[in-house]
């Protein structure tokens, strides 16, 4: 989960978490603006943000950076 943190930082976002299971975690992630709804993989470190069907998809690497 330190990748999301990280990037939760890089983007002035805070972490509101709704539900955890083994292989995710998800909720909204807050930003001075606005809202958003996100899911990220614990597994592959993918972040996926918005609502359907709507989403984008992000992989991150250890350090919360976007590399995709």
């Amino acid at each position: 989960m330190k990748p999301l943190v990280y990037w939760c930082r890089w983007h002035e976002a805070r972490l509101l978490l709704h539900g955890r299971s083994p292989q995710a975690v998800w909720g909204e992630l807050a930003f001075a603006d606005h809202d958003t709804p996100f899911r990220f993989d614990l597994q592959t470190q993918q972040l996926t943000l918005g609502p359907e069907p709507d989403q984008r998809t992000v992989q991150l690497d250890d350090m919360g950076v976007e590399v995709n």
